[in-house]
């Protein structure tokens, strides 16, 4: 089970019990397959995570964390695209599913955390940034929409499981965002 083509022939529970045993290894796929695997297992949890047992769903966890892994280790993407995928089908499966501190990819807190570590500069900056970004150069108007992408699904997920109480330290991002290329 080492080549590309085998993982798409695969359901949902086998791509993940594959993936989450570490295979195929990093130098079995070139970088844009690995991409792939990403977009497919992503594609898969999009689509069937919520009728998954939950006994799976640490396979699951295991098995999107391993790809995203590999793919940044193989160059398809960087460790901020990796984040920014992350909690996108963090939102997707958490629409779908309740939160479980478990599992990464279900844990709220984790997630922003994660987003709150990875963001690449604070609500201040971003916000003197934002003011005239169209007349920034274009390295700066990337950054911010970098800001932006990670900053969205982070938002949605303190919003969605808000039941408790949106998370103050969004705060600032929350009022920023529209203003963010």
């Amino acid at each position: 089970m080492n080549s590309f083509d085998d993982l798409t022939s695969l359901d949902l529970r086998s791509l993940a019990e594959v993936l989450a045993s570490h295979a195929p290894t990093q130098a079995e796929l070139v970088s844009g397959q690995w991409l792939g695997v990403v977009e497919l297992l992503t594609m898969r949890l999009t689509d069937g995570f919520g009728d998954l047992p939950t006994e799976l769903w640490g396979t699951c966890s295991e098995a999107f964390g391993y790809a995203l892994d590999t793919a940044v280790a193989s160059g398809a993407i960087d460790y901020r695209e990796s984040v920014i995928r992350r909690l996108n089908l963090s939102l997707t499966l958490l629409q779908k599913v309740p939160p479980n501190i478990e599992f990464d990819f279900l844990n709220p807190a984790y997630l922003i955390d994660l987003l709150l570590r990875e963001v690449p500069m604070s609500a201040e900056e971003a916000r003197t940034l934002s003011v005239d970004w169209r007349s920034l150069d274009i390295s700066q108007i990337r950054l911010l929409r970098g800001v932006k992408n990670l900053v969205s699904p982070g938002l949605a997920i303190s919003s969605l499981v808000s039941g408790e109480e949106f998370d103050p330290r969004l705060k600032a991002w929350e009022e920023i965002l529209p203003s963010l290329p």
